[in-house]
């Protein structure tokens, strides 16, 4: 083989390889411009779902707490036992169960023993007891119906205590099958967007297609008296609830 048709061999491959680059470069250029075209053709519409839905709590925590003073140990400590167990006669007369109740154990404090106990030197009640019955029971009514029975515990003489924490008139009542409904609610959200969004395509003269992004948001629960009782400390003394869930939906227009 000649110089010559070497160099018309290399000269051609060399055409080749350009011209194969070539159209490489504007397919990669003219597909892009296809995608582009086709994300800025796609509408959506975004949405949100509301649902609301009232509940009923189904389980109460009832904390009723004692206290007592005396300058005598044995003193208080008799008296503590005597109002736990009138307190648990009382209940039990109520209709709870004995597994529904459980005897949280008794504290004392010496007043004397303190650092600062010399200043309470003339206090004639030197010892302070403290105990307290819990009940825990999904039966609500039983415990709306003893709530209103209380005052037979008063006139007996047994002054439940309410600085502990928790209020001994306002049981806490929770929902504990609230991740059971969760599903419930999320698909009625979905579909509360669904009916607004097509609404909005009608308008517009579109159709709804599929979902493209969806956000569970916020659900909150709230007592019947209005209080959000969403958060881990917040009150639950009503044992109706309204549960709300809000979501946002992003939807294809067609």
């Amino acid at each position: 083989m000649s110089n010559h048709e070497s160099r018309s061999m290399v000269l051609a491959a060399v055409i080749a390889g350009v011209c194969l680059l070539a159209g490489l470069l504007l397919g990669g250029y003219f597909i892009g411009k296809g995608v582009a075209r086709f994300k800025s053709d796609t509408r959506t519409v975004t949405v949100k779902g509301l649902v609301e839905k009232e509940v009923k709590a189904d389980q109460a925590v009832w904390t009723l707490n004692f206290r007592r003073a005396s300058a005598d140990l044995k003193d208080a400590h008799a008296k503590i036992i005597a109002d736990r167990d009138a307190t648990l006669a009382f209940l039990k007369k109520q209709g709870f169960k004995n597994e529904e109740i459980t005897w949280q154990p008794s504290k004392t404090i010496d007043k004397l023993a303190r650092e600062y106990g010399q200043n309470e030197q003339n206090n004639r009640y030197r010892y302070v007891v403290t105990s307290s019955l819990r009940v825990t029971t999904k039966n609500i009514d039983v415990v709306t119906r003893a709530l209103g029975a209380t005052e037979e515990l008063l006139k007996a003489g047994i002054l439940l205590d309410g600085q502990q924490g928790e209020g001994t008139a306002n049981p806490r009542y929770v929902v504990t099958a609230f991740n059971a409904l969760r599903p419930q609610l999320l698909a009625e959200a979905t579909k509360n967007a669904r009916f607004t969004a097509e609404q909005f395509a009608s308008d517009s003269g579109a159709r709804i297609g599929k979902i493209r992004s969806a956000n569970q948001g916020m659900i909150q629960i709230f007592g019947s008296e209005g209080n959000d009782e969403s958060g881990p400390y917040s009150p639950t003394s009503t044992p109706v609830k309204k549960i709300r869930v809000v979501s946002t939906f992003e939807f294809e227009l067609r």
